[in-house]
């Protein structure tokens, strides 16, 4: 049975931030009805992030959006992040926060990707524009 978006948020609202920075290579994947996971899918290609894989953590305060297009095994890291666990605009609860630097191409220095714990291998993530945190969209990261 696939989650409704409210459904997941509710449980991210019960989840706990980490109690450190990861490390490792985490693969995405969207959540939530067929529509949106496929929308958000199509979406990112028109936004600089076309053949996006993840997230790359180091367990420091930065972390690399991932990339791996066709025909190639390296992965490419770009558009790298300030991670900070601080409460949460969403619900005042501490989370693990990326933030995109100045440097990242529009729009991503506007939005930010808030992170808890959903098991031993995954995080169960939420992007939002800062502008409209209770927009917020799911997404979680399996560590690999």
């Amino acid at each position: 049975m696939t989650m409704s978006l409210s459904q997941i948020k509710k449980q991210f609202f019960d989840l706990k931030a980490p109690g450190s920075f990861p490390a490792g290579n985490y693969k995405a994947e969207w959540l939530g009805p067929k529509w949106f996971q496929v929308g958000a899918s199509f979406s990112l290609n028109f936004m600089s992030f076309r053949h996006w894989w993840g997230k790359s953590f180091d367990g420091s305060d930065t972390a690399y959006n991932l990339f791996l297009p066709p025909k190639t095994t390296e992965f490419q890291m770009r558009h790298p992040m300030k991670l900070s666990l601080r409460n949460s605009p969403l619900d005042g609860n501490p989370s693990l926060i990326l933030e995109y630097t100045k440097d990242a191409p529009f729009p991503w220095p506007y939005f930010i990707d808030e992170f808890r714990v959903l098991n031993d291998t995954d995080l169960l993530g939420m992007s939002y524009n800062k502008f409209t945190p209770s927009l917020a969209l799911p997404f979680l990261i399996r560590k690999s």
